[in-house]
């Protein structure tokens, strides 16, 4: 029986996070998957080196802590005790990933002639979720402005 199981979390780009696995008696074979796919068995996850089983494997914790976390990481995690043919809950790592500075097209200083219209572009590229951007002229909101993803 889990004693702790992995939960849905939400964790930015470049944080470390944990996910936890604990099955206390067992000694057996434990198995973190990602996306349907095995990482690796037991406490050796070659192939990822970002990622490492950490706790006391003679309590039970398998607990799957993931360096630096990246948008590659936003996935479904489960831990597996292969002998007594356990699986935890699904568990989704959500990764959020802030946007790169705004950047106004053809800015900073745009020239123009009084009267004349002009459609001003600006872009936060890189987000997940995509970044929402609102236009301030003097200190107060434009309403109207186009939004597009």
């Amino acid at each position: 029986m889990f004693a702790q199981q992995p939960q849905d979390l939400v964790v930015v780009a470049g944080q470390p996070v944990t996910l936890p696995c604990s099955i206390p008696g067992y000694h057996g074979v434990v198995l973190w998957i990602k996306d349907g796919l095995a990482l690796g068995v037991g406490r050796e996850l070659i192939g990822y080196p970002r990622y490492a089983v950490v706790g006391d494997h003679g309590t039970g914790e398998h607990h799957l802590r993931i360096q630096r976390v990246e948008l590659t990481d936003d996935a479904v995690f489960e831990c597996q005790a292969i002998q007594a043919a356990m699986r935890s809950r699904p568990a989704r790592l959500t990764v959020l990933v802030p946007p790169d500075d705004p950047v106004i097209i053809g800015g900073p200083v745009v020239s123009l002639r009084a009267g004349d219209p002009l459609n001003l572009t600006c872009h936060a590229d890189n987000a997940k979720p995509a970044a929402s951007i609102i236009w301030i002229r003097n200190g107060e909101v434009l309403n109207g402005a186009t939004y597009s993803k």
